[in-house]
């Protein structure tokens, strides 16, 4: 879960250990929340939580022996989605603009791999991003005008049905 909160105090938490990663340096940190939880860093003058400072983190709770441990690990606010005060992640069913940024990456590479002119191609990234982000049809109405007034028309058969078969 990630949370933000002011770093209230930094502990030592005993001698460096070698990891997977190399030699770590363990910190106990306390935030004003009341969050608390050890924190591993390459450096033994660790940056990442200053005292006084508010810090974003990831709030990790591991269990050992029927006991429940927490690990803190620093956050770019930028990239995290929080409330101040250690409040959780936006609502279920909401979306971030870095979500949205990766939804619409997403839809624009599924629909050049259907091809079609470049208009056919943002029209069609509009209407997938649309439907995923589950945008209702009075939203996704203008994505579908623009959707189809970059197709031409096929002329409609003789038999009228508008179907080409």
């Amino acid at each position: 879960m990630t949370k933000t909160s002011i770093v209230k105090d930094i502990k030592s938490a005993g001698q460096p250990y070698e990891g997977q990663y190399g030699t770590l340096y363990g910190f106990y940190v306390t935030f004003e929340n009341g969050d608390n939880g050890k924190y591993n860093s390459k450096s033994a003058e660790q940056t990442k939580f200053l005292i006084g400072q508010e810090a974003t983190y990831d709030y990790i709770p591991r269990e050992y022996n029927g006991k429940t441990y927490y690990t803190v690990k620093p956050v770019n606010p930028q990239y995290a989605n929080v409330t101040p005060s250690g409040g959780t992640s936006a609502p279920s069913g909401t979306t971030t603009s870095k979500d949205e940024s990766i939804i619409r990456q997403t839809a624009l590479k599924a629909a050049a791999e259907l091809g079609g002119t470049p208009q056919q191609v943002i029209a069609n990234a509009q209407t997938f991003a649309d439907w995923v982000m589950k945008k209702s049809a009075a939203q996704a109405q203008v994505s579908h005008q623009q959707h189809f007034s970059g197709r031409e028309e096929a002329p409609a058969p003789a038999g009228g049905d508008g179907l080409p078969f």
